[in-house]
């Protein structure tokens, strides 16, 4: 028959951890686990750290049709295994503390097979160059991480439809990025896709094209005014000059001017205009130089609009 007393470890069910002592080493009085952290109830030491914190949980109903239990990280398309792939740590173990040299040179084993393993063919191994090339490109031009997962899932469909062979990864990689703001009706052009990207202009119009060509993108019209907010933050015009800039690219629009023009071209005739109404120091060439269009283009546009207003 054991002679060990019954209770004489506790398990703190705040935090999951089990704790050996009862009493606090310094003066005897009470322990409490609060935060991960179990310290003494009379002077305040802290005894033990849990790194890990068990008390945030979801809540979790048994009639609740989208179930919030607690199954790791939300699955992406802007990761090859679409985030499921486990990590090996470094020089800590789940608590917190330092392992052991010996430890240490074994987990580097484990990770140098583990990025073996990682991919299970050719076909994977691209993918996963591509997408990580599609994201550098949307961070590169300070695009939302949503933009980076549609254009992920747009080379995913390249990819199944067959259409990377005879082609270069970096040249689908930017197109899907362009098909994919060309979809959202994102006013960037193809020539700063192709100055952050790992390939020519000419290939990323190929690429967008072959897209297009095959999958059938769902690309809206560029308008006057999807522009004009762009150019005004690049010209650091006033607010009064902004709105009413994007009043006469609407204007623009429904009379038909932009039609068969460079809507940039548009958008910075009227961003002129504005300014010459409303007492803005920019020049034309300013203007066009923020829109990539010539001065004449520029000018012609603002004679147009000039009858108009």
């Amino acid at each position: 028959m054991s002679l060990r007393e019954i209770y004489d470890r506790s398990f703190d069910e705040s935090c999951g951890k089990t704790i050996d002592a009862t009493a606090c080493p310094e003066c005897d009085g009470p322990l409490a686990t609060d935060g991960g952290e179990t310290g003494c109830e009379e002077c305040g030491l802290i005894v033990d750290q849990y790194y890990i914190d068990h008390t945030h949980g979801p809540r979790v109903f048994d009639d609740d049709p989208n179930s919030a239990r607690r199954t790791g990280g939300r699955l992406t398309p802007a990761r090859h295994d679409r985030g499921v792939s486990a990590e090996i740590g470094y020089n800590r173990d789940a608590n917190g503390q330092r392992v052991s040299p010996k430890k240490r040179r074994q987990l580097h084993r484990l990770r140098r097979e583990h990025r073996r393993a990682r991919f299970g063919s050719k076909a994977e191994r691209n993918l996963a160059t591509a997408l990580q090339d599609i994201a550098r490109m949307g961070s590169a031009l300070d695009l939302p991480y949503s933009v980076t997962e549609e254009a992920s899932q747009i080379y995913r469909r390249a990819q199944k439809h067959d259409l990377i062979r005879g082609r270069s990864l970096e040249m689908l990689a930017a197109g899907s990025l362009y098909a994919t703001c060309r979809a959202r009706g994102l006013p960037r052009r193809q020539d700063e896709i192709a100055d952050v990207a790992r390939c020519t202009l000419d290939q990323v119009r190929t690429g967008y094209r072959v897209l297009n060509s095959e999958l059938g993108i769902d690309a809206q019209a560029v308008t006057a005014r999807t522009h004009v907010p762009r150019l005004a933050s690049d010209c650091d015009v006033s607010a009064d000059v902004h709105a009413r800039a994007f009043e006469l690219a609407e204007l623009a629009d429904e009379v038909g001017i932009a039609n068969g023009r460079n809507p940039a071209g548009v958008a910075a005739a009227c961003l002129y205009l504005a300014g010459k109404e409303l007492g803005g120091t920019q020049t034309q060439a300013e203007f066009a130089a923020a829109a990539d269009v010539t001065v004449p283009t520029l000018r012609a546009r603002y004679y147009e609009l000039s009858d108009l207003a």
